[in-house]
């Protein structure tokens, strides 16, 4: 898979909150970077997804703009949640986003995340 079809692929697994999926295009030396500069690793990537979606039950991300350098990319496009899966108008946010992804051998090494979660927090 090169390095655009897997960035695809794993922005797809996210959107469908495939956590098997997302864990199986993950590098095992995988980072996750979130937009507060924490990270969590492969070892812990499987509950950090579950969790991340229990808690944010209408979660997505959307590619714009996708632009490589061999293994490396930027990414521009949006992201976008809720708080409650019944109803999508309650305490529902969407922002600006980009990533920066490092694909190795097909699969995501670093999936880094720059928004403004401030939005998100007001919701809460």
């Amino acid at each position: 898979m090169d390095t655009k079809d897997a960035i695809l692929a794993f922005m797809a697994a996210i959107n469908d909150h495939d956590v098997d999926r997302i864990v199986a295009l993950a590098s095992p030396d995988h980072r996750f970077v979130d937009a507060h500069g924490g990270e969590t690793g492969f070892e812990s990537l499987r509950g950090a997804w579950t969790g991340y979606f229990a808690f944010m039950p209408r979660y997505g991300v959307s590619a714009e703009v996708v632009l490589i350098e061999a293994d490396q990319a930027a990414i521009f496009g949006a992201a976008w949640g809720g708080l409650s899966a019944a109803d999508p108008s309650d305490r529902a946010w969407r922002r600006p986003c980009a990533w920066r992804a490092v694909v190795s051998d097909g699969k995501i090494a670093l999936w880094q995340v720059y928004v403004d979660t401030k939005a998100v927090f007001d919701l809460m």
